[in-house]
């Protein structure tokens, strides 16, 4: 059993670990790490709204994940740091261990990551909702917000609008 001593002292170095790897970001900015995370997270949340096969499910990512990457860029600085605090949380090996219960993101299955997604979306805890609920958000921006995807789901596109001429 740990003691009260030990017990702050692996407190203080879980929040200095955490302090060390936020700091090592940037605001806005999507590492390849987070890339590869957003990835999984993109092809688990639009499985079935994309491609099936393996080289147009790999473009169709990609063009999600630059989406969701466009999508953080937009959002006030703020969002944007709890964004990029959501993603370190979920690129951080022992934490995403804890909190997701996924293995590396190389390793992870598109089922485990739609197991890890549906957890998070009903969990009784509210911060683990708002978690699922940004990734959720920010995918779908990333992949609807692209007018390839809208096709597939047979939306022509906004309406033009005429403007009369003075």
């Amino acid at each position: 059993m740990l003691s009260r001593r030990e017990l702050l002292k692996t407190g203080a170095a879980g929040v200095a670990l955490l302090t060390l790897a936020d700091c090592a970001r940037h605001v806005g900015a999507i590492s390849a790490t987070d890339r590869a995370a957003v990835i999984k997270i993109a092809d688990a949340m639009l499985d079935g709204a994309i491609p099936s096969s393996a080289s147009g499910r790999a473009g169709a990512l990609e063009v999600a994940v630059d989406g969701f990457t466009t999508a953080v860029e937009g959002l006030p600085p703020h969002l944007q740091h709890d964004v990029q605090q959501l993603l370190s949380l979920l690129t951080f090996a022992p934490t995403r261990r804890m909190i997701a219960g996924l293995p590396p993101w190389s390793a992870a299955t598109r089922s485990e990551v739609q197991a890890f997604l549906s957890r998070w979306r009903f969990s009784r805890f509210t911060l683990l909702r708002s978690g699922y609920d940004a990734l959720h958000r920010l995918v779908m921006a990333g992949w609807y917000g692209n007018a390839a995807s809208w096709a597939r789901i047979g939306y022509p596109g906004p309406p033009e609008i005429e403007v009369p001429e003075r």
